[in-house]
């Protein structure tokens, strides 16, 4: 529940009292839509609906509003609750002196009922009238003391879009109607600023959808409140990188939201910050574009998609018994043995990896709050012991749907031979057949099969056939260059369209990101964040990695990002971006919310003011792009000229290449036939390609590509 302060002068926030300061307080009577009240038609086979005397809106005195049906009785409700024979009939005026959602419906002599209608009424106290916010308004009204974690609210929502000079309320309404809504979250759940489950719907309580700010068109929306997050982007932030990349990720909008509770006026006592709109992931053409699967489709081929399903905390039942007490706890990095783990597969350089644990090391201790200070002012160097065996033995390819694959956990299924845990996502558990769970659970399980077996690398037999490599190359690339310490473990989403295969993604959940994470070594721009997690949270990634030509995929992948995506230049200009949209609206969130300086966990560096908090992430950023720069064998420099020249900043490589086109790498890490090492210059005639890559030990550069051929 949201705390509500005195509305006492001596109660009064850093906000209110500004707001009272800067405005210079008058009474301003504002009504916002009022139109005259018009009598409904005469009933036939679909009964009028009352009409409203006053239509839903924004203001500042109090209301008497009318409702009329002509001979008819009418019934209405002030809690949200659809109108029934028990609830009170229409005499009089009804006044409205607070925030109210106004609810009415029509019986006739006949017996007929109309439908239910609504008006929304906001009424609000005048300080808010003179202040110009700099993002769109969320206001949120609900008849209900607090809104839940486990059940549906039945509230009011109203956005009201941005203007020049910034959004006010008497701005345009983007949107004004109903909305299911309750808390959202895991270990956010002990913050008091509370982000929100949104389900738009309409009179009947069905979703509605609608285009909020230009974003989809859906009727499921979040809206996440940043809190230990002090830069109040980094969930944005990683969702656009992931778009350009090719990704689909939530769209967003930051806005600054007011959730009211009861009937009393809409004030700035109800201000709860700076926010982010978020498009929900859900299957849909304009989100998670798959196909949609129906109930009775229990056959192939409609059996193969589309589904979505990930992995994440303990299902839902654990989670209403979430404790109360204290603020959530990053993971920590601890002596734990077996990680963290050696390279393996992974086409980096070993050095940049520390030393795989060789039994406990002597004088590490797990890592507590009382720590917290002297990590900061030096270098974490790892703990020590022995590593995880993941290649387990080869399953067989297909599995037998026994009762207990057919009859699977409510919510989700763990696989046969790495004991992965996922969660049913789309369909939902209740929705999703037992034959559809029983298909789903029986092609991860063959992905496993395949991937863990002999011929793993076969393109017809292996994990390829099965798996889309470039979206799980994607992901791993956005947690790793953000270094979202949950991005293996937790909110890991699949899909899977139908004939389609298996892709990972989308992104969501980042704001133990880009520093923002004192465990896990988060909080370090060098190292790897992967090797210390465990095979069921690092699902599958080792064993790809054992495949070279994966390997090489990831690193060529890697250097084309770095030219645009993942240029430190552009980064660092949507974080300059973003600050600056965000400049008037993140003063008020901190006074509504006073935790500049204060160590939120899991919190690594804490600023004392906005700019600190960002430029510190900046600083971040630049070294974490340049870290793993590092890490990869770079690709040979082209020196133009009347001879072509060719160099690398490297010693003790050769240098391969080819002048037809084709790649100096042969599948598997070898050297190609048609390749040849560089030694001199050389002229290149009209329209000839030059291919080259740099080979160090075992490990490749990206190509780089010189010439163009003959048309």
């Amino acid at each position: 529940m949201i705390s509500r302060k005195s509305r006492t002068g001596e109660g009064r926030t850093p906000f209110r009292r500004a707001l009272l300061a800067a405005c210079g307080i008058q009474l301003v009577v504002l009504v916002l839509g009022a139109a005259e009240m018009k009598a409904p038609k005469a009933p036939g086979t679909a009964p009028a609906a009352p009409a409203f005397s006053i239509p839903g809106g924004i203001f500042t005195n109090s209301l008497s509003v009318e409702l009329k049906a002509d001979e008819a009785v009418i019934r209405f409700s002030l809690d949200g609750s659809v109108p029934g024979m028990t609830s009170s009939v229409y005499t009089s005026p009804i006044r409205i002196t607070g925030c109210a959602l106004l609810r009415a419906r029509a019986w006739y002599r006949n017996g007929a009922a109309s439908a239910c209608v609504s008006q929304n009424y906001w009424l609000i106290t005048p300080e808010l009238l003179g202040v110009a916010f700099g993002l769109p308004l969320v206001l949120i009204h609900s008849d209900e003391d607090e809104i839940s974690v486990t059940e549906k609210s039945l509230a009011g929502v109203r956005v009201l879009a941005e203007a020049t000079g910034g959004a006010t309320f008497s701005s345009g309404t983007d949107f004004d109607g109903l909305a299911q809504l309750n808390i959202r979250g895991h270990s956010s759940l002990r913050y008091p600023k509370h982000s929100y489950s949104v389900k738009l719907v309409d009179e009947a309580l069905e979703a509605h959808k609608v285009s909020l700010l230009k974003l989809s068109k859906e009727s499921a929306w979040v809206l996440y409140g940043p809190y230990p997050d002090k830069t109040l982007m980094r969930d944005a932030l990683a969702y656009e990188l992931s778009n350009d990349l090719g990704r689909w990720a939530p769209r967003t909008r930051f806005v600054e939201a007011f959730v009211h509770h009861g009937r009393g006026r809409l004030s700035a006592e109800d201000y709860v910050g700076v926010y982010l709109l978020v498009e929900k992931i859900t299957r849909d053409k304009n989100r998670v574009n798959l196909t949609k699967l129906e109930v009775s489709q229990n056959r192939e081929p409609e059996i193969s998609g589309g589904y979505i399903f990930k992995k994440d905390h303990t299902g839902t039942a654990s989670r209403k018994n979430f404790p109360e007490d204290g603020p959530p706890m990053a993971a920590r990095t601890s002596n734990q043995p077996g990680f963290p783990t050696a390279p393996g597969g992974f086409p980096a350089d070993p050095d940049g990896f520390l030393p795989p644990y060789q039994g406990l090391a002597t004088g590490t201790t797990r890592t507590t709050t009382t720590t917290r200070t002297a990590r900061r002012t030096r270098a974490a160097t790892g703990a020590a012991g022995t590593i995880t065996n993941y290649l387990a033995a080869a399953a067989p390819r297909s599995v037998r749907l026994d009762d207990d694959t057919l009859f699977p956990d409510d919510e989700g299924f763990r696989t046969a031979l790495q004991r992965v845990q996922f969660y049913f996502y789309e369909p939902e558990p209740d929705e999703i057949t037992a034959v559809q769970r029983a298909w789903l659970k029986d092609y991860v399980n063959r992905i496993e099969s395949a991937l863990y077996g002999p011929d793993f690398t076969n393109a017809s037999t292996g994990y390829r056939a099965l798996l889309d490599l470039d979206s799980f190359i994607d992901h791993h690339l956005l947690v790793e260059v953000t270094k979202n310490v949950d991005g293996f473990r937790f909110s890991a989403f699949y899909h899977k369209d139908r004939g389609g295969k298996l892709q990972m993604g989308p992104a969501w959940d980042w704001n133990l990101s880009f520093g923002n994470a004192d465990g896990k070594q988060g909080y370090l721009p060098e190292r790897w964040l992967w090797p210390q997690l465990d095979d069921q949270q690092y699902s599958w990634f080792r064993r790809l990695f054992e495949d070279p030509d994966f390997g090489q995929r990831y690193v060529d992948r890697w250097a084309q990002l770095r030219t645009n995506v993942f240029a430190t230049s552009n980064v660092l200009a949507r974080v300059d971006r973003m600050a600056a949209h965000l400049a008037s609206a993140q003063e008020r969130n901190f006074s509504r919310w006073e935790i500049l300086g204060r160590d939120i966990s899991p919190n690594y560096f804490v600023g004392t003011s906005y700019a600190e908090e960002v430029n510190w992430m900046k600083r971040w950023i630049e070294n974490r792009l340049t870290w793993i720069e590092k890490q990869f064998v770079p690709a040979p420099e082209v020196q133009p000229g009347p001879a072509l020249a060719l160099a690398s900043p490297l010693s003790g490589v050769r240098i391969y290449f080819t002048l037809d086109g084709t790649d100096p790498r042969a599948s598997g890490g070898g050297v190609a036939a048609a390749a040849k090492v560089y030694e001199n210059p050389m002229p290149l005639a009209g329209g000839t390609v030059l291919t080259a890559r740099v080979q160090a030990g075992g490990r490749w550069s990206p190509p780089v590509v010189w010439g163009q051929a003959k048309k």
